[in-house]
This record gives structure tokens, C-alpha cells and sequence, in this order.
């Protein structure tokens, strides 16, 4: 099997870390299926995008029906599944006790439950070819304590410990599992989260900024594409030996 016919999955597709990690695979020759929500009218299987290698899919991963349509869709397209991110996420910023129930069915059912339901509808295709990866998106929250972020980071602790178990489910099929965990990302949803930071506390976007800049021992953010590097070693041959493990790419916020 040449590189080239090799078929990757991308969820959160359309921007961010899950747009820099589309092009890294595309540059590395893979057939590269991104998923992303818009509109959901067509129940998320026809093509919003398709250019040569790239096939861009509308589809809810909280969606159990969406999920499976969009698998059997990319099989009856491509005939097989070999690398499986999960990047699709959201994130509430809220005070626990001003976080409404919906808040918190949105935050499990996207985080949590799209992963899962990516994982149950693509092992079995896995299962059956072997050789394959899965590189979920934990972060930062799920192994620090973040201020009116304690719902977001349990739902990124258990993607953790999801991969960690999953891990060693499938291992005799020869598919690995592993999760990254960024740091600040410099992403609409990260630019999102400051301003609702600003808002709160009255101070000024770019104060707020610098000041969680300065969690990072390089006083920066990430770039979505240095993200995407780490994403797309796990799931080469160079990654062959690890599984089950939480690759922290967050510039030493946790060894502080």
C-alpha cells in the first residue's frame, strides 16, 4: 500500500488545528476526508468541498446517524480508514454555577461523545485492516486547573483516559491510540475564549492575551501547524512503538 492510497479522517476540518492538520497530511500524500458542521439540512453527507485529494463533509459528531452515514459513505468511496483524528471540540467559559445543563450536554456530547462515536464506527473497519492510528485531542485543561474551565477540562480528562484504555483494547489488531494535548493554540475558538476572559474580568483583549501568553514558558502561542506536526507523527511509522499516550505539546505549562 503506497502512501498515496493511504485515507485519513479529520474531524473539525475547517479551521484551526484540525485545518492545519488537513494540510499536513495532504502534503504527505494522504487522501484526506475533513469533517465539519454547517449547515445540517442534508444529514451531513454530501461533500461541501471535494478537490483532488481533499473531500471536505458536512457531519454532526455528536450525531450517532451522521457519524455512521459519513462512514459508510468514505468506505463506499475509498474501501478503507487508516488514521482517524479527532479534533472537533468546543468549549464553554462559564463559572460552574452559572453553567446551564445545556451547557454541559453540549460540551459532553461534541468533546466526548464525538470521539467515541468516530472511534465505535471506525474500529471495525480498523479491525479488519490492521496497521492503523488514532490520535485524539486532549488539552492542557485536562491536566491543569483552569478558572471557568472545569467543565471543558473533564471532558478532555476523559477523551485522556478514553485513549488510554481504547488503547490497549485494540493493540492485538495492531492499532495504536494515542491523544495530544496542546497549550494555547492561536484559533478562533482560543481568540473566543479571551475575549469572554475580557469581558468578565473588564480588562482589555490584548492584556488578556499577554497574560495567559505568559503561561507558556516562550511567552507565546502555538501555531495551529505546530500542532498538526506533533498530530502527524503519532500517527506515522516513526510513532510505531507508542500508544496509549498523551503527548503534551503545551511549552512546559505542566512541568511549571
Amino acid at each position: 500500500m503506497s502512501r498515496a492510497e493511504r485515507v485519513v479522517i479529520v474531524t473539525g476540518a475547517a479551521r484551526g488545528i484540525g485545518q492545519a492538520t488537513v494540510k499536513k497530511f495532504l502534503e504527505n500524500g494522504y487522501q484526506v476526508i475533513g469533517v465539519d458542521i454547517r449547515d445540517q439540512r442534508d444529514g451531513g453527507v454530501e461533500a461541501e468541498q471535494s478537490s483532488g485529494r481533499y473531500h471536505l463533509y458536512n457531519c454532526d459528531v455528536s450525531n450517532e446517524d451522521q457519524v455512521k452515514n459519513l462512514i459508510d459513505h468514505v468506505m463506499g468511496r475509498h474501501g478503507r480508514i487508516d488514521v482517524l483524528v479527532n479534533v472537533a471540540g468546543v468549549v464553554v467559559v462559564k463559572p460552574l454555577d452559572e453553567t446551564s445543563w445545556d451547557d454541559f450536554q453540549r460540551l459532553v456530547n461534541v468533546n466526548l461523545g464525538g470521539t467515541f462515536l468516530m472511534c465505535k464506527h471506525t474500529l471495525p473497519i480498523m479491525r479488519e485492516q490492521g496497521d492503523a492510528s488514532i490520535i485524539n485531542l486532549g488539552s492542557v485543561s485536562g491536566h491543569v486547573g483552569q478558572v471557568d474551565h472545569a467543565l471543558y477540562g473533564a471532558t478532555k480528562g476523559a477523551i485522556i483516559a478514553l485513549g488510554r484504555a481504547l488503547a490497549w483494547e485494540v493493540a492485538p489488531y495492531n492499532i495504536r491510540v494515542n491523544s495530544i494535548s496542546p497549550g494555547s493554540v492561536d484559533t478562533p475558538m482560543l481568540r473566543s475564549d479571551i475575549e469572554v476572559e475580557a469581558r468578565r474580568t473588564g480588562l482589555p483583549y490584548n492584556q488578556v492575551k499577554a497574560n495567559r501568553e505568559s503561561e507558556q514558558a516562550m511567552h507565546r502561542w502555538a501555531d495551529p501547524a505546530e500542532i498538526a506536526e506533533a498530530i502527524y507523527f503519532m500517527a506515522s511509522a516513526g510513532a510505531s512503538f507508542i500508544t496509549g499516550t498523551d503527548l503534551l505539546v503545551d511549552c512546559g505549562w505542566v512541568a511549571k
